[in-house]
C-alpha cells in the first residue's frame, strides 16, 4: 500500500495581471492586488495522485502540504475538498523570502516529520509536486527535495499506469517520450501535465471546511536552511521587462499577410544584438573606474565620486582624510551620505575576483550526440572566461565520449566521464558524476542548458555541492558589487510570473556561481577547426546501485526533421484536428517554398502535440526544441509563455489565430 504527499503552492493569479498590479518605481508585483489561486500543475499533481491511488490494489493515505502564510491554508481546503485525507500547513515568519534552496530544504523535512508521524515510518510513499510554480517558473524544488532526501526523481510526468504491482509512468524527453519506474521508493514525481481535473464534491467540501489542519513551524521541522538567511541566491534588483521588439501589426486580410511576409523576408534582423563589449577586472582598469556596478545607481554613485575625486586633484585612496571626505560630501551631498561614502570608498580598495576558477559549462547528450544548446553555452563561457582571464572548461559524460566538437566550439578543457552505465541518462547517476567532477576542481561558474535533462539535473547538483543556482537565465553577465566587496560576480537575468518581471539574482554563500541558460537565447561561436585544448579523463565513482530508474520504453519521432530551417511553420490545439492540422500545414509549406524558395519544416505546440496531431520530435518550445529561423509561422498556437520562450530568436513571427485575445498577438511581427 503506497502513501502520496502532495506539494501544493498558493500563487498570484498571473492571467489577471493588469498594469495597476506593478510597483512602476521598483517593478515589483504589488500581490495584494492579484487574487491567490492554487498552483494550476500542482492540481494535476494532486489527480495524478489520486489516480495512482485509485490504481493500486491497496489505497494509501493523500496528505498535501503546502508552505506558505496562513491564508494558505486556501489551497489545502481546496485538496481536502477533493482527495486528501489530511493536510499540513508549513506556515511561520522565519520561513519567509526563501529562494528555491531554503523552500525545498524545510519542504523536505516537513516530509520526514509527515512519513515519520503521519505515515508511522513507512517508507512506500511518493511525493508528488507539479513541475514548478506560475510565480517562480524554476522547477528546481522539487528536484531539489529529491536530493535532500535521497529519493529518485521521476520528472515531467503526463501519465501513470499500473501494471505487474507496480507503477509506470509516462514522461516527457527532448524530442519524444519516455516509460520509466523507480527502482524504489519513497520517490519524487514531478508533473508537467495532467488534464483529468478532480472536482469538489458537496460532501468533501463539508468535510474540507470543518477539518483541522496540521501547522506546524520553523521550529517543529528543525531545517536547516530556511528564509532568506538560508538561501543561496540573492535578488538584486526586480524590473518590467523592456518593451517588445515585435511590431505587433493587425492584418486586414490574407492577401496583405502574404504581401508583407514577401516584403520582409530575409532582411537582417537588427533588434536584440548586444553592446556589451565585455567586464574589465578593477585591476586593470583607471584609478577610480567602477563602471561594472550590479545596478544602475550603483553606477551612477561611483562615476559622481570618480567625478568630484578627479576635480579634487585625489590620485589615490591614501590621500582621502576626514577633510576630503567632507569636501566629497560638499559636492555631492545630493546623491549618497558619509556612511555610503565610507562604503563606497571601502569598495573602491576591493579589486581581487570574489570567485576564482575556470568557467564551465555542463554538457548534454542524447544518442551520444551533443545537444545544440551546449555549443550557445559554450559560446556565453567563453565571452565570459576572456573577460575574467581564465580558461573555458566542459564536463561531459556518457558510454562513448567524442570531444573535438567541444574544442571547437571554444572550450581550453574538457574533463570526459566515460562509463557503461552513463548510456541512458539517470539524473541520480549524473548528478553524482557531475558533482564528483565539480567538487574536485570547483569552477567559478557552472552553465546549465535550460533543457528537460537539464532543468532537473542543474537542482540536484547545485544542492549537493551546497551553491545557488539561478533558473531559466536569458541574460548573464560579470559585474560587481564593490561596496560589497563583490567583485567580478555572475549578475543572473531570468523572467518570472510568467514572463510579467525580469530579475537579476546573484549567488551568495557558495562556492561556485550554477546557472541554467535557455536554449536559442545565447549565440554559438563559429568552429575552428585550429583550436586545441586538453582532454582529461575523470573516472565515474558509480554502480549499479547508483541508477534509480528502469527505462522501458522511449519513444521518438521517426523521420527526418529540420527545425533549423528557413522557415518553420507550426499549427497548435486551435487546428482542432490531425485532418485539419495536416491539410493547412502542408499546403502553407508547399506554398511558402514556391514563393520564397527556401526550406520549410512542419513544427508544433506541445498541445498539438499531445493532441497526437504529430510525433513529439516536431515540438517547438520550452520542453520541445528552440528554433530560430527566418520566419516563424504560428496556426492556432494561444502563445503560451512556454512556446514563445522557443521562438523568441524568429526574426519574424506570424500569427494566425480566431481569438481577438490570443497572448500570442502581443508576441508576433504580424497577425490575422
Amino acid at each position: 500500500m503506497s502513501d502520496y504527499i502532495v506539494l501544493v503552492k498558493q500563487v498570484p493569479d498571473i492571467t489577471q495581471i493588469t498594469d495597476n498590479a506593478f510597483n512602476l518605481e521598483t517593478g515589483t508585483l504589488i500581490r495584494s492586488r492579484l487574487a491567490s489561486v492554487i498552483n494550476e500543475l500542482d492540481t494535476q499533481a494532486l489527480a495524478i495522485s489520486n489516480r495512482m491511488n485509485q490504481l493500486s490494489q491497496k489505497p494509501g493515505r493523500v496528505i498535501a502540504l503546502t508552505m506558505g502564510p496562513p491564508a494558505a491554508e486556501d489551497v489545502l481546503k481546496y485538496c481536502l475538498a477533493r482527495c486528501c485525507d489530511s493536510a499540513v500547513l508549513l506556515t511561520d515568519k522565519a520561513l519567509g523570502g526563501a529562494d528555491t534552496w531554503a523552500t525545498a530544504n524545510p519542504l523536505a523535512f516537513a516530509i520526514k516529520k509527515i512519513a515519520g508521524e503521519m505515515l508511522g515510518g513507512s517508507n512506500d510513499y511518493y511525493v508528488v509536486c507539479g513541475m514548478q510554480s506560475v510565480d517562480g517558473d524554476t522547477a528546481q524544488v522539487p528536484a531539489q527535495i529529491a536530493e535532500e532526501l535521497n529519493m529518485p526523481c521521476l520528472p515531467y510526468v503526463t501519465n501513470v499506469e499500473y501494471k505487474n504491482g507496480n507503477f509506470e509512468f509516462t514522461g516527457i524527453i527532448s524530442g519524444g517520450s519516455q516509460v520509466i519506474s523507480t527502482k524504489k521508493t519513497p520517490a519524487v514525481i514531478t508533473v508537467a501535465k495532467y488534464e483529468y481535473p478532480l472536482f469538489a464534491t458537496f460532501e468533501g467540501t463539508r468535510m474540507a471546511s470543518k477539518f483541522k489542519l496540521v501547522q506546524w513551524g520553523a521550529n517543529d521541522i528543525n531545517a536547516t536552511h530556511i528564509g532568506i538567511a538560508g538561501s543561496k541566491t540573492r535578488v538584486i534588483s526586480v524590473f518590467p521587462p523592456g518593451k517588445t521588439t515585435r511590431k505587433c501589426q493587425e492584418m486586414k486580410n490574407a492577401d496583405e499577410l502574404v504581401k508583407t511576409i514577401v516584403q520582409n523576408f530575409g532582411k537582417e534582423k537588427q533588434d536584440g544584438k548586444s553592446d556589451d563589449n565585455g567586464y574589465v577586472l578593477p585591476s586593470q582598469r583607471k584609478n577610480f573606474d567602477r563602471n561594472f556596478e550590479g545596478t544602475k545607481k550603483e553606477s551612477e554613485d561611483y562615476k559622481i565620486l570618480s567625478d568630484v575625486l578627479e576635480k579634487l586633484g585625489i590620485k589615490s585612496l591614501e590621500e582621502i582624510t576626514e577633510e576630503v571626505k567632507e569636501k566629497i560630501l560638499l559636492s555631492a551631498a545630493e546623491h549618497f551620505h558619509k556612511k555610503a561614502l565610507d562604503d563606497m570608498l571601502a569598495g573602491l580598495r576591493a579589486v581581487e575576483p570574489v570567485y576564482k576558477g575556470q568557467v564551465w559549462v555542463a554538457a548534454e547528450t542524447d544518442e551520444e550526440k551533443i545537444h545544440p544548446a551546449t555549443f550557445e553555452l559554450i559560446g556565453k563561457a567563453r565571452h565570459l572566461a576572456d573577460s575574467l582571464q581564465t580558461q573555458v572548461g566542459v564536463v561531459i559524460a556518457g558510454k562513448k565520449i567524442e570531444t573535438q566538437e567541444l574544442i571547437e566550439a571554444g572550450a581550453d578543457f574538457v574533463y570526459a566521464i566515460e562509463h557503461p552505465l552513463l548510456e541512458k541518462f539517470d539524473p541520480i547517476t549524473y548528478r553524482k558524476v557531475f558533482a564528483d567532477t565539480i567538487t574536485k576542481y570547483w569552477p567559478q561558474i557552472v552553465l546549465y542548458a535550460a533543457t528537460p535533462q537539464g532543468r532537473i539535473m542543474a537542482p540536484m547538483i547545485a544542492y549537493r555541492v551546497g551553491c545557488g543556482l539561478t533558473a531559466d537565465c536569458t541574460a548573464l553577465d560579470i559585474r560587481d558589487s564593490s561596496r560589497k566587496n563583490q567583485i567580478a560576480v555572475l549578475m543572473q537575468t531570468r523572467p518570472a510570473l510568467g514572463g510579467n518581471v525580469m530579475a537579476t539574482i546573484s549567488t551568495k554563500d557558495s562556492r561556485c556561481q550554477m546557472a541554467t541558460a535557455r536554449p536559442g537565447v545565447m549565440k554559438r561561436l563559429p568552429a575552428d577547426a585550429k583550436r586545441t585544448g586538453k582532454v582529461i579523463k575523470e573516472i565515474a565513482q558509480i554502480s549499479d546501485a547508483d541508477i534509480s530508474l528502469n527505462i522501458i520504453k522511449t519513444e521518438k519521432g521517426k523521420g527526418k526533421v529540420n527545425l533549423g530551417a528557413e522557415v518553420v511553420v507550426s499549427g497548435g490545439k486551435g487546428m482542432q484536428s490531425r485532418d485539419n492540422y495536416e491539410s493547412l500545414l502542408s499546403s502553407l509549406i508547399t506554398a511558402l517554398k514556391n514563393k520564397l524558395q527556401v526550406s520549410v519544416e512542419k513544427g508544433a505546440s506541445r498541445a498539438a502535440v499531445e493532441q497526437g496531431f504529430i510525433d513529439r520530435i516536431h515540438q517547438v518550445g520550452q520542453t520541445g526544441t528552440s528554433i530560430g529561423p527566418k520566419l516563424y509561422v504560428a496556426l492556432g498556437i494561444s502563445g503560451a509563455i512556454q512556446h514563445m520562450i522557443g521562438v523568441a530568436n524568429s526574426d519574424i513571427i506570424v500569427a494566425v489565430n480566431s481569438d481577438p485575445n490570443a497572448p500570442i498577438f502581443k508576441h508576433c511581427d504580424y497577425y490575422i
